[in-house]
């Protein structure tokens, strides 16, 4: 079982954000779980500013991108005993051999994502990190994708709804029917 877990940018503002992540992954089934860590207040920030100067869409995606990089190692910073991935060649070593089942492994999305990689997304404010999760859920071949969120997530709402309703990026749209199984759902402060 591979699941990729994409957290929410936003969900960097919680005091307990690592044992909450931990609790949570302790209450799913085993798996090999694959962390990638939206840019929550960096990205937004970006965001405030294109308003008001209308850059360059591509430009400021791939700023957006590289922005990533910052929330990752911040994340590795809590978690210094999680595996962490940073390379294309760590990654593409991890696709072919496996990654580790016993411990939660951080991916840097430079490991697998950049220009020209071939991801089709749209290089513009529709693609966060949701489709680019998405887009790893594809690279591993992950049986599941789950978005984690800091936002209530209607449980009956489906994936379509849910985009409409601006909880996931619309780029994810995309690129969702070529993931098995995504779950969107709110960390609960006692991870469960």
């Amino acid at each position: 079982m591979r699941r990729v877990v994409k957290v929410g940018g936003s969900l960097l503002l919680r005091p307990n954000l690592k044992d909450q992540l931990d609790r949570w992954i302790g209450s799913q089934s085993p798996a090999e779980n694959l962390l990638i860590v939206g840019g929550g207040n960096l990205v937004e920030a970006v965001r405030e500013l294109d308003a008001v100067h209308s850059l360059d869409s591509e430009e400021i995606h791939w700023l957006c991108v590289e922005l990533l990089e910052s929330t990752h190692r911040m994340v590795q910073q809590l978690s210094p005993a999680w595996k962490t991935v940073s390379t294309t060649i760590q990654f593409r070593g991890g696709v072919e051999r496996g990654f580790s089942r016993d411990q939660t492994t951080l991916i840097s999305v430079a490991s697998f994502y950049h220009r020209y990689c071939g991801a089709s997304l749209p290089e513009d404010w529709r693609t966060t990190t949701d489709a680019i999760a998405a887009y790893l859920a594809v690279c591993v071949n992950a049986d599941e994708l789950v978005m984690l969120k800091s936002c209530d997530v209607d449980p009956g709402r489906t994936l379509d709804q849910l985009i409409d309703d601006g909880v996931v990026d619309k780029a994810t749209r995309l690129i969702a029917p070529h993931v098995r199984h995504i779950r969107v759902q709110c960390l609960p402060t006692d991870g469960s």
